[in-house]
């Protein structure tokens, strides 16, 4: 009798177990998705608000200071909007492949014109604060 109570016991707390680690994990999927898709929104509020330095801090460090390069000397830059056209997250949501569409105009022209690019970012953890988190791993294409 105390022998089957034991193994009930047993298959018991190995259920219970499991059932943790899955909720873990899901947890742990559910906040990397959540921080994915805050990342995101951090890089289209910084250029929305043309703080390329923030945007840029997004981007592995080999591809920052071609970014800058690129959008700093744009004074005359407006950026109506920024919007997500595709979403597509692998790899347990460590890794998301997006299409961005941007609406801008660059003074003194008034015509809106619309450039898109692609993006993969890519969750990291490390010692070194440059490079946690999501970060950009595609350079940023040539702008127009």
């Amino acid at each position: 009798m105390i022998l089957i109570f034991w193994k009930r016991l047993c298959c018991f707390i190995l259920v219970l177990m499991l059932t943790a680690c899955g909720v873990h994990q899901k947890y742990s999927q559910q906040q990397t998705a959540k921080l994915a898709e805050l990342s995101q929104e951090d890089f289209k509020d910084a250029m929305l608000w043309k703080k390329f330095n923030v945007a840029a801090s997004l981007m592995l460090p080999e591809h920052r200071k071609k970014f800058i390069n690129t959008f700093m000397p744009l004074k005359d830059i407006q950026i109506l909007a920024i919007n997500t056209l595709y979403l597509q997250p692998s790899d347990e949501n460590r890794r998301f492949e997006t299409t961005i569409e941007m609406e801008y105009y660059l003074l003194p022209s008034v015509t809106v014109k619309t450039f898109t690019f692609d993006q993969i970012w890519v969750y990291f953890e490390g010692d070194d604060p440059t490079q946690q988190g999501f970060l950009i791993t595609t350079s940023f294409p040539d702008f127009p």
